[in-house]
């Protein structure tokens, strides 16, 4: 029986689009810059957009070249601390100390101050993304293992991120309320900070903070009532026509309760409201048309985070699946090769034979790397090649007078260690019980195993050769351990590895290559 698995094609150069996302925030931005001054036109002026974008492409490069230096340095598999220290200062300077001399010498009036704060901040906001993903692994996980839900974990879900913007929003009115007075009553109301009437008002400032609270509260809740009981309770349970339907019916229900609540605060006591509507009705269509825009734009948020999410716990359980079963495939292997030791010191200490002693010790060394090494996940190739060579020399002492046994393996396994190669424990070995148990034991004549184990590169050349009684049909390969050695590559390498299995004339031939992994 021969199987052989299908190499993996290799590109030298491959480009990812993945590569490219670092990019779009700036990206972004600059479209939109360029796209502002067409807005405010009635007729378009090509020769003018081209020129501006142009002009606005050449200023906004340093800041692509930094995210583009982010982007190359997340890739890298273990980037050196001084490669991470140069990059982040090259960041900080094409994103901030650059944008910062742009406008304190007024080099670049085409481009606003807000502009290069947006950038600045998508980019940091693309970065912080990427945080969340790597740590949301590493909190889930030790949620799994702790049994609890970790307290860091909940800084990085979906409500902690929503109520630090409304905090950020709410501290970012209060402060320019404070600098202009009188606050909504006077429209409109620049965007200025004005640190001396912050210093002078404080009372003021905490009166404005607790309304805005008020405010932010009140998003929460509808984020929260259409998250944790539209969602997961009426759509997971009803459908999709159920949820529609309770949604509006709530929001018509809700919208002039709260509305009028909002009213009561006192910096609502202006001709121009902090409402959607603008005015002291509650019952304006345009407060109705806020709380339908705040649904319409959290729900395809809200269920792809947690569509994100669950596929997040559902790789993480499959993967805890397949390390439970490659455990189990291990333990299928241990108490096989341990029967077949014992039954052969049985065999010597009935013949008194003076090589008992050798084999318990043997037998002992053999044990320590099968339950100590045997449970690692990967383990040396010197290691591995040191239990084989053990347990050829323990198989050797009870069938050496009818079988010849040719082994070609490095001579300085060390040789192999800079840097060491690793791969799971007690693969080879597999190969090698079967040699013995359907070439050897079931033979009466003379016999002989050849095994050879070649390293070129990162890739293993394992092989091993044997003779097969007159007797034996071309099926004897040890179907339930091939069986095993094959599942448990498949878990470890997928299709990266070949394994051959089959008859060789009037012999048996089995054959693995695999890579290894550099330690």
């Amino acid at each position: 029986m021969a199987i052989k698995q299908p190499k993996a094609l290799t590109l030298t150069t491959t480009l990812k689009a993945a590569a490219l996302f670092p990019l779009l925030p700036v990206l972004l931005v600059w479209l939109w810059a360029a796209l502002q001054p067409q807005m405010a036109l009635q007729l378009a002026d090509n020769k003018l957009f081209w020129s501006h974008a142009g002009l606005l492409l050449w200023l906004f490069l340093p800041l692509l070249f930094a995210q583009a230096l982010l982007s190359w340095l997340h890739l890298q598999q273990s980037p050196s601390r001084l490669t991470k220290s140069l990059v982040l200062l090259l960041w900080v300077a094409g994103m901030l100390v650059y944008p910062t001399l742009m406008v304190l010498t007024n080099l670049a009036p085409a481009v606003s101050f807000s502009y290069w704060l947006l950038a600045a901040g998508l980019s940091l906001l693309y970065w912080l993304h990427f945080f969340y993903q790597r740590n949301y692994q590493l909190s889930y996980q030790h949620k799994l293992q702790q049994g609890a839900r970790s307290r860091w974990q909940w800084l990085l879900s979906l409500d902690a991120v929503l109520i630090l913007l409304l905090l950020t929003w709410t501290i970012a009115w209060s402060l320019l309320l404070v600098s202009h007075p009188p606050g909504f009553a006077g429209q409109p109301i620049p965007i200025q900070i004005d640190g001396q009437r912050l210093w002078q008002h404080p009372g003021l400032f905490l009166s404005y903070l607790c309304q805005f609270s008020v405010l932010a509260a009140t998003m929460w809740l509808c984020y929260w009532l259409n998250r944790y009981w539209l969602i997961r309770r009426i759509l997971a349970h009803y459908g999709l026509l159920p949820f529609v339907l309770v949604s509006l019916t709530l929001m018509l229900l809700s919208y002039p309760l709260l509305s009028a609540l909002l009213l009561q605060l006192p910096m609502n006591q202006v001709a121009v409201p902090a409402l959607p509507g603008g005015g002291p009705n509650p019952f304006d269509w345009y407060n109705f048309n806020f709380m339908l825009f705040q649904w319409l734009f959290t729900t395809p948020l809200i269920l792809a985070f947690d569509r994100q999410q669950q596929e997040s716990r559902l790789a993480h359980i499959q993967h805890q699946q397949i390390q439970t079963e490659l455990l189990l495939l291990q333990q299928q292997i241990n108490p096989h090769f341990l029967f077949n030791t014992l039954n052969n010191l049985y065999a010597l200490c009935l013949m008194k034979s003076d090589s008992a002693p050798t084999l318990i010790l043997q037998l002992a060394d053999l044990l320590r790397y099968v339950v100590y090494q045997g449970q690692q996940s990967r383990v040396t190739l010197q290691q591995e090649l040191r239990y084989l060579r053990d347990y050829l020399a323990l198989q050797q002492l009870r069938v050496s007078n009818k079988t010849r046994l040719e082994i070609s393996f490095p001579d300085d396994v060390s040789q192999l260690q800079s840097p060491p190669l690793l791969l799971p424990p007690l693969l080879l070995i597999m190969l090698v019980e079967n040699a013995y148990k359907h070439g050897v034991e079931n033979s009466t004549e003379p016999s002989w195993i050849r095994l050879s184990a070649e390293v070129k590169g990162q890739k293993l050349y394992f092989r091993c050769d044997n003779s097969r009684p007159a007797s034996a049909t071309a099926t004897s390969d040890g179907c339930l351990g091939l069986d095993n050695l094959r599942r448990r590559l498949q878990l470890y390498y997928g299709t990266e590895f070949m394994l051959q299995s089959q008859p060789d004339g009037a012999n048996w031939r089995a054959e693995l290559q695999l890579n290894l992994e550099a330690g």
